[in-house]
């Protein structure tokens, strides 16, 4: 059994990365359950999916019970601690997009206070803008996130299970590049752990 947030805003693929993880658990004949909640905007407003894998009886995670968050910017990392429980993970790709309300109010992006907050937890970084960029498609940064969130073990999903869901939710045309993404995205943990090592 597994509880991920998915946290980000519209037009990251936050969406699609839950539900490549939600049919991969499908496939494998494992009970999902998944809320969506969306902010104002399509692009530039708030998104949260939350998805559980297991013999749960509701689909919204509680408090301090979230085993991962699956975070696309940083601000929404923040946002949501307080769905993760003691000793959980956060997947970070680390992005900054000022919400629309503190571009109104002229506000500066709080870096220093998310920094602070973050470093309390045991964030992971997952440079997936950068990974996509160099694979020639910003697109794919989203699938990047799906092969480091596969990489932790977490899911308790085959990587057959995956690769099949990827395949199932995108044209076939994408299928070439979203696989390079995949396996790209589960070698950045890797990195990641030994320089914190």
């Amino acid at each position: 059994m597994v509880s991920i947030v998915f946290a980000g805003v519209g037009g990251q693929g936050v969406i699609t990365v839950a539900m490549i993880i939600g049919r991969a658990a499908v496939i494998e004949g494992k009970n999902v359950l998944m809320t969506e909640l969306h902010g104002m905007a399509q692009r530039g407003g708030k998104i949260l999916v939350e998805v559980r894998i297991g013999e749960y009886k509701s689909a919204i995670i509680p408090a301090n019970t979230a085993d991962a968050i699956v975070a696309f910017e940083e601000l929404e990392a923040v946002r949501n601690l307080k769905k993760l429980k003691d000793g959980g993970m956060i997947l970070l790709s680390r992005r900054k997009i000022h919400p629309v309300s503190m571009t109104l109010r002229r506000q500066n992006y709080p870096t220093d206070a998310i920094e602070e907050e973050l470093s309390r937890y045991n964030t992971l970084n997952v440079e997936a803008d950068q990974v996509a960029l160099s694979l020639g498609n910003k697109r794919v940064a989203n699938t990047v996130m799906v092969g480091a969130v596969y990489s932790t073990g977490i899911l308790g999903l085959s990587r057959e299970s995956i690769i099949k869901a990827i395949k199932d939710s995108l044209p076939e045309r994408y299928w070439d590049i979203n696989m390079r993404a995949f396996e790209e995205g589960q070698k950045l943990l890797v990195t990641e752990s030994a320089k914190a090592a």
